[in-house]
């Protein structure tokens, strides 16, 4: 019996070495960092936590989602803000005045250029606010739809969930119809964390309209960043590590995985550039990143990749990489006319770079 019993505890460990050390070979642990870029960068200071970007192929103007989320995430209060700003500037950012009735906390956004109508900007918002501390994996999402007047923003509508799933990224495919990445699917703060350190398949793809929003895909880890460009949904996983291609079907709640790739990063939030390549801000040692979240002082590597939809498959480059300075925590990685603009999950400005 005893020998029966530390076998059975040798397969034990011997599992859970195997899982820790998949874990940190995908986390980065071991990578070796080599900082490069061919461009220069200027700092662009007077926002924080400019997670995500997108930037308007027309006019040139870059839209900020932006957010203090390290005093939100303490004290449970801090309002966020959409700011405007034209690549290439350096100059501050404004901020766009809304009539939003309630919390603003935006996460992903996503541009509609509407041909016939006012031009709209669709937001995932966290609305909670709390007097102390928020509870870890208590957030909940929704997705506020705004006009873009005269350089404020309209508020139009709100979408709700038909679940308490997490949204982090979205993008719109009309004036009232969106794709948006569900991080983190599961109800229960435990079921979360299992998510997001544990790598636990439950994330995936949400649709959502003027009627509602509800699940449209599942299985995937940690999805984050999304694009589409008529025809494909383009999907990056950060703890799942890879991009992936889906077609719609007949319903716009059918969709089938027809391409992937494994990229050895944390991948975050995606941008189209004039020329139908997606960029991507990333995170190449994930481990960093989460001790970077904690405390500002722990610096945490950025990456932006540049890939290339070629033969049905992904080329993917890497066109910078740093060790944590001057931004660490990179999210996003917007390219417009020979600029290239960096945002990060909580670093009190923006790169603005020559390309």
């Amino acid at each position: 019996m005893f020998k029966k019993i530390l076998i059975g505890t040798g397969v034990v460990v011997a599992a859970a070495g195997v899982f820790i050390a998949d874990t940190l070979i995908s986390a980065g642990a071991f990578r070796e960092i080599n900082p490069h870029y061919s461009g220069t960068c200027n700092m662009v200071h007077g926002v924080v936590g400019v997670e995500d970007i997108t930037t308007d192929p027309d006019s040139g103007f870059a839209y900020l989602s932006s957010h203090d989320r390290r005093t939100w995430t303490k004290t449970g209060k801090a309002e966020g803000q959409i700011f405007v700003y034209r690549p290439g500037s350096l100059a501050t950012p404004l901020a766009m005045p809304h009539d939003l009735e309630g919390p603003f906390h935006p996460h992903g956004i996503s541009l509609w250029l509407d041909p016939t109508g006012p031009d709209r900007l669709m937001v995932i918002n966290h609305p909670e606010e709390n007097d102390g501390p928020l509870k870890p994996g208590s957030t909940s999402s929704q997705v506020e739809i705004f006009d873009i007047d005269a350089g404020a923003l309209k508020h139009i509508r709100t979408v709700k969930t038909d679940g308490p799933y997490s949204l982090n990224d979205l993008v719109a495919t009309g004036p009232n119809s969106f794709y948006a990445s569900i991080d983190k699917g599961s109800e229960t703060p435990l079921g979360r964390a299992l998510e997001g350190y544990g790598r636990l398949a439950r994330a995936g793809v949400a649709y959502g309209d003027e009627y509602g929003i509800r699940k449209a895909y599942s299985g995937l880890v940690y999805a984050n960043g999304i694009q589409w460009d008529g025809a494909h949904l383009y999907v990056a996983e950060t703890t799942g590590g890879r991009l992936l291609k889906f077609q719609p079907g007949e319903k716009p709640t059918d969709l089938t995985l027809v391409a992937e790739d494994r990229i050895s990063s944390a991948l975050d939030n995606l941008e189209w550039d004039a020329d139908g390549n997606l960029w991507i801000g990333a995170h190449p040692q994930a481990l960093k990143f989460i001790d970077h979240a904690k405390d500002a002082a722990n610096r945490s590597p950025s990456q932006v990749l540049k890939v290339t939809l070629a033969d049905g498959g992904f080329d993917v480059q890497e066109i910078y990489l740093n060790d944590g300075n001057p931004i660490s925590g990179s999210s996003v990685a917007s390219p417009y006319h020979g600029r290239l603009l960096i945002g990060s999950v909580f670093e009190p400005f923006i790169l603005d770079c020559s390309m």
